[in-house]
Order: structure tokens, then C-alpha cells, then sequence
């Protein structure tokens, strides 16, 4: 794979990680000052081959959530976010 090609590929995840940040910001209505985290990691359960995709949600009153997809970052869509939620505080 050529230097270009591999710039292009990088380029192109952080896109589509940006892209879910957004879609996760509008599934969850968390607010500007939550931290939302989006990772593309190689799966290493044998059920999951090839890469899958990791969200962590930050709350203001640290509370996280985390969710793994098993799927690349760039087939992620908001029918796939459907089980994630904001984090709740406890009472």
C-alpha cells in the first residue's frame, strides 16, 4: 500500500469516527459537555472477526458508558445505536 493510500485510508476512519461522534451526540441528547470517544480495534473473540468499534460516553458527573459494535467504524449508522444510551447518575 502506497504512503497516499495509507493517509487516504486514516483519513476516510476519522471521518466516519467523527461522523458517529455526531450521531451518537444526537441519539443521546448528552449536551456539549459530555465526552464521546470512538475507536476501531482488530476483535479478538473469535465470533467477531475483522474490527469492531468501541463508544464510551463520559458524563459531566463521571459517570461512563461503553458499548462495543461489532462492525467497522464506517458501517456504523444510527439504527445501529439504538441500545446506546447517556450514563445515568446513581441515587
Amino acid at each position: 500500500m502506497s504512503f497516499a493510500a495509507e493517509i487516504r485510508d486514516k483519513a476516510t476512519t476519522l471521518w466516519h469516527i467523527q461522523r458517529v461522534k455526531g450521531l451518537v451526540r444526537d441519539h443521546t441528547q448528552i449536551g456539549p459537555h459530555a465526552l464521546v470517544t470512538v475507536t476501531e480495534f482488530h476483535c479478538t473473540d473469535p465470533a467477531c472477526p475483522g474490527l469492531a468499534t468501541r463508544i464510551t460516553i463520559f458524563g459531566i458527573d463521571l459517570m461512563r458508558r461503553e458499548v462495543i459494535l461489532h462492525r467497522p467504524v464506517a458501517q456504523i449508522t444510527a439504527h445501529h445505536l439504538r441500545n446506546v444510551s447517556a450514563p445515568r447518575a446513581r441515587r
